[in-house]
């Protein structure tokens, strides 16, 4: 008996040693296992759905269901289409021989759970073609290194090793449904046999179209309701679809007219428009946009009398003459100033010869727009603010890049700024300036003197309450330039040293056999408001006589 026992005791020690130190066979190969993916969307401006059968059972269909109230009652009206052609969509009215399927707006579940519209993973909610997906993806042997998708508009998976995104699938009709699939892969490039996988149906939102912010004329700049242009006017927009701006195929406008055939139709990527040859008078502009599934946006217009703040009239004036007088000096609030410089052109090219720009605080908004304004006409006549308050709105300095553009092709330019403080006239470069009155006083009786001709001398009339400038041109930039007018010998009192020039006359070379137009710049104030400046020895239309006459012809 004790030989059994212990000869049981030893067979027990092995048994035990061998299942203590017994190892797998690293021969034998472990099956690796694939990932597992998983899937969510945040659906964005939702409208509920649910799918229907009616009391027969045998089609599938759905409904966008109507409310209209914090209790959420329901219109007996309801679209429906029907899954099995989605192109036979209609409304009804009496929706009593339907059933709901699922959660209704009430809360309460009927247990109609045995239609599937689309797929068991489908959403009840439509949602617009913005879609924000995220996903992520585990593997118990190992690690997730990225993800295949597609939507079933494409024709091939799509590797990522992101796990999110926000996508706008391609919609084409009013509502539409589409499927997203993702697959995770693993480290040993194993792929999930089932992906995730989400239905979306999606209905199509509107466009939007709006004017660009303050690209209209504001009736605080132009200090009247009524915007007064040439026959080019520039309009400038803002487009936004949810479903994205590339849905958005096409522009409408029409002028005056909002009948059918009446509008005419632009490409949806661009954002303005410029019109020209415009006939004279008032004039309203209506825009519209419409995406890539017919849905037509909001109709807006200039001017609108919903915009208070936006010019309320649109005033095209006709084109008169050659030469444009332009008031950059809004301040002057009975036009003065500006009847002056008409009355001198009267005498000079007649009624007939001139055209009018009050320009007020703003450039137009377009470039595009004040040039055309100075490219109608051979010769420009600006003048400035006279007193340095309101040289604040002057607007001669922004539209430099125009003006040197219209003396370049040609144009002749008189420009009469009075309180500057740089050299930084591209149109007029300058190598330096002096300031030739430093208290602020410039006496009657003051010589002005031509360069050119004697009989042109001009004589301070009365006293010039301001800052005024002597300079001298950079003679490098210019292919020619002359001394027109420079200040006499100083008196006794008098702030300047010499014989400062304060107006000159400059060319630019355009080409080896062309010259540009001519630019002139006088900075002593011609008309302050209320009276001539420069009147003491003879009107200082001779001065403009005889750049018309000799300087301004062709």
């Amino acid at each position: 008996m004790r030989l059994y026992t212990l000869l049981l005791s030893f067979f027990l020690i092995i048994i035990l040693s061998c299942n203590r130190w017994e190892y797998d066979d690293p021969s034998i190969q472990v099956e690796s296992v694939s990932p597992e993916t998983h899937l969510s969307l945040v659906a964005l401006d939702t409208i509920w759905v649910a799918p229907q059968i009616d009391q027969n059972g045998d089609t599938t269909l759905f409904y966008i269901i109507n409310y209209f109230d914090s209790s959420f009652v329901i219109i007996d009206s309801m679209w429906i289409i029907d899954s099995t052609n989605q192109d036979n969509s209609y409304w009804a009215y009496d929706t009593s021989n339907f059933m709901w399927w699922g959660t209704d707006l009430s809360g309460e579940d009927h247990g109609f759970e045995t239609i599937s519209l689309f797929d068991t993973s489908a959403f009840h909610t439509i949602t617009t073609s913005k879609q924000e997906l995220n996903w992520w993806g585990d593997d118990p042997d190992g690690d997730i290194v990225g993800y295949y998708y597609r939507w079933n508009t494409d024709s091939d998976w799509i590797y990522t090793e992101k796990e999110g995104g926000i996508f706008y699938v391609p919609i084409r009709t009013e509502l539409d449904v589409f499927s997203f699939e993702i697959k995770a892969v693993d480290n040993e490039g194993n792929e999930d046999n089932t992906p995730a996988k989400l239905v979306v149906p999606v209905q199509n939102s509107s466009p939007q179209i709006t004017f660009r912010y303050l690209s209209n004329p504001q009736i605080s700049d132009i200090g009247g309701d009524t915007s007064f242009t040439f026959p080019t006017r520039t309009f400038i927009w803002d487009l936004y679809d949810q479903d994205g701006n590339e849905t958005i195929t096409d522009i409408f406008y029409t002028l005056n007219d909002t009948c059918d055939t009446c509008w005419a139709r632009l490409a949806g990527d661009i954002n303005s428009i410029t019109l020209t040859n415009l006939d004279p008078g008032i004039n309203s502009i209506y825009l519209k946009c419409k995406d890539i599934a017919g849905a037509e946006s909001v109709m807006i217009q200039f001017p609108d009398s919903t915009r208070p703040d936006d010019a309320q009239v649109w005033w095209v004036r006709p084109l008169i003459g050659d030469v444009l007088i332009v008031d950059d000096y809004p301040l002057d609030n009975s036009n003065n100033t500006l009847n002056w410089y008409a009355s001198m052109m009267d005498t000079l090219v007649g009624e007939d010869g001139y055209s009018i720009w009050e320009i007020g605080d703003e450039l137009p908004y377009s470039a595009t727009d004040l040039s055309a304004n100075l490219n109608y006409f051979k010769h420009v006549v600006w003048f400035a603010a006279y007193n340095n308050t309101a040289s604040a709105n002057d607007t001669y300095n922004a539209a430099e890049a125009s003006l040197i553009n219209f003396i370049m092709s040609g144009g002749n330019l008189f420009i009469n700024p009075i309180d500057f403080e740089d050299t930084t006239f591209t149109w007029f470069p300058l190598d330096s300036i002096v300031t030739i009155n430093p208290n602020g006083r410039l006496r009657s009786g003051r010589k002005v003197e031509s360069a050119i001709d004697s009989t042109l001398d001009l004589e301070v009339s009365s006293l010039i309450a301001v800052k005024v400038k002597g300079f001298w041109p950079d003679e490098s930039v210019f292919e020619a330039v002359t001394e027109l007018y420079h200040m006499a010998d100083p008196q006794s009192g008098d702030g300047w040293v010499g014989n400062p020039t304060v107006c000159s006359i400059g060319q630019y070379r355009v080409s080896p056999t062309k010259l540009s137009g001519k630019v002139v710049l006088m900075t002593l104030p011609l008309y302050d408001g209320n009276r001539a400046k420069l009147n003491g020895n003879g009107s200082s239309i001779k001065l403009f006589q005889y750049l018309f006459e000799e300087e301004f012809i062709e």
